[in-house]
């Protein structure tokens, strides 16, 4: 039987070839890009929420949480297509993405050390928007640095690694930048600031980027860098699947800390503590699963993500107290290997001066998803008076229903095959 599987994009260029095969500039590299996505982790795991539910305190609700949510996704939309490729076609002695680094850090810190200072709803809003703004053109360029600096058939092992630092350093700095909270609600925005400016000076100026030169011939279109992604029609099916699978953990997450804190009544510290120890647990399954990632094919491994899902929702309806929360969080982080493994089916196959308009594009299409599903779900948790167990329900579902395109793609793709091995489409017996 042949294998439909796509494979790993062939490097051609000599000196893109040598850059990969330096294995202590891949280990210094893979270093500092750990340094600066762990202060970027730390600090946004811990002012994250507290932007939330500081917004919500001072009278945002669900619906409006919701809308604000979809308008960043929205904006992420179009954001990620221009500044992914733009960084590709970057040239500078920076590299293609670090200067957009310098670029979105600044009005991020600065939103940080205001947030706490400002007590009027409008402004609020519009400061958290801002923050949000900056955070998507980081997000469309910087993530890059880890799939443009790493070899490919070793993106799920070389992440592992940085998942479990990441995962150890947070576990502590949630848990005491809550307990900081609510001593003094400025303190964590202000050391998560701190963090955020050592990190990005340290680690901006000490990464090597790989030696990839491709200058734009032409202006940006907004479907530009879809016509590069797309030139194989079959991804839009993938991209679908990829959309689809996230809706849980999107929602999951992003509704977790508003439930435990206004549904269970717990305070922050206590939300804290929950949910750290599920980063803990979801550490425990980086390993084997990016193992298995590497090892086999990502397809055979969605149907599992889709079951671990369905067992976190059914622990998510019978949460009652802070225990069940933690069961129900720390089964919730087992997924996101998983779901990386999505992501890693659509990258394995780019060519390294398209990356960027891959990512892009499979970014944008979530953007765009994701934007519609928070505006629903914001609407769905504020009409039915606050319940969120409808919410995480229908999310769950559209995960599951995720397998679909992700099937129809695979048919597709064996198809394909079947075609350029025999001269038909399909088998006789079914022609």
């Amino acid at each position: 039987m042949s294998d439909s599987h796509p494979k790993v994009a062939e490097i051609t260029d000599p000196a893109l070839r040598a850059y990969y095969e330096n294995r202590p500039l891949m280990w210094r590299n893979l270093g500092f890009i750990l340094f600066l996505n762990l202060g970027w982790a730390v600090s946004f795991t811990v002012v994250g929420p507290l932007m939330q539910l500081r917004v919500n305190s001072l009278g945002l609700n669900e619906a409006g949480i919701g809308i604000i949510g979809s308008i960043n996704s929205w904006a992420y939309s179009f954001l990620v297509m221009y500044f992914a490729w733009k960084s590709d076609h970057t040239v500078s002695r920076l590299g293609r993405r670090i200067p957009y680094l310098f670029i979105s850090a600044p009005i991020i810190i600065l939103s940080f050390v205001l947030f706490p200072f400002v007590h009027v709803l409008w402004l609020l809003v519009a400061l958290w928007l801002l923050q949000m703004l900056f955070t998507d053109i980081k997000a469309a360029t910087i993530p890059l640095l880890n799939i443009d600096c790493m070899p490919r058939r070793m993106l799920a092992r070389t992440g592992a690694p940085a998942a479990i630092l990441t995962a150890i350093v947070t576990f502590f700095a949630l848990r005491e930048g809550m307990a900081l909270s609510e001593i003094a609600e400025w303190l964590p925005y202000v050391l998560g600031a701190l963090v955020l400016l050592a990190t990005t000076l340290v680690g901006g100026f000490s990464i090597k980027e790989p030696p990839v030169r491709n200058p734009t011939t032409e202006k940006f279109r907004p479907w530009s860098a879809m016509k590069v992604a797309w030139t194989d029609r079959r991804k839009v099916v993938q991209m679908a699947a990829c959309s689809m699978f996230q809706t849980y953990q999107i929602v999951f997450n992003g509704w977790i800390w508003l439930f435990a804190v206004n549904k269970l009544g717990l305070a922050r510290s206590e939300v804290a503590i929950a949910i750290s120890w599920s980063i803990l647990c979801g550490v425990l399954a980086v390993f084997p699963i990016s193992w298995l990632v590497d090892r086999f094919s990502p397809y055979r491994l969605m149907p599992f993500f889709c079951l671990i899902s369905v067992g976190s929702l059914l622990l998510f309806l019978n949460i009652r107290d802070i225990n069940t929360l933690i069961l129900a969080t720390c089964l919730q982080a087992m997924v996101q290997p998983l779901y990386n493994s999505a992501d890693i089916m659509v990258y394995r196959t780019t060519e390294p001066a398209n990356i960027g308009s891959v990512t892009s594009t499979n970014s944008c299409l979530r953007g765009f998803y994701n934007g519609c599903v928070a505006v629903f779900i914001g609407w769905l948790i504020h009409s039915s008076g606050g319940d969120y167990h409808w919410a995480y329900i229908l999310a769950c579902s559209l995960t599951v229903l995720g397998l679909v395109p992700l099937y129809l793609y695979r048919r597709l793709m064996s198809r394909d095959t079947l075609q350029k091995t025999t001269g038909h489409p399909e088998p006789m017996a079914a022609r």
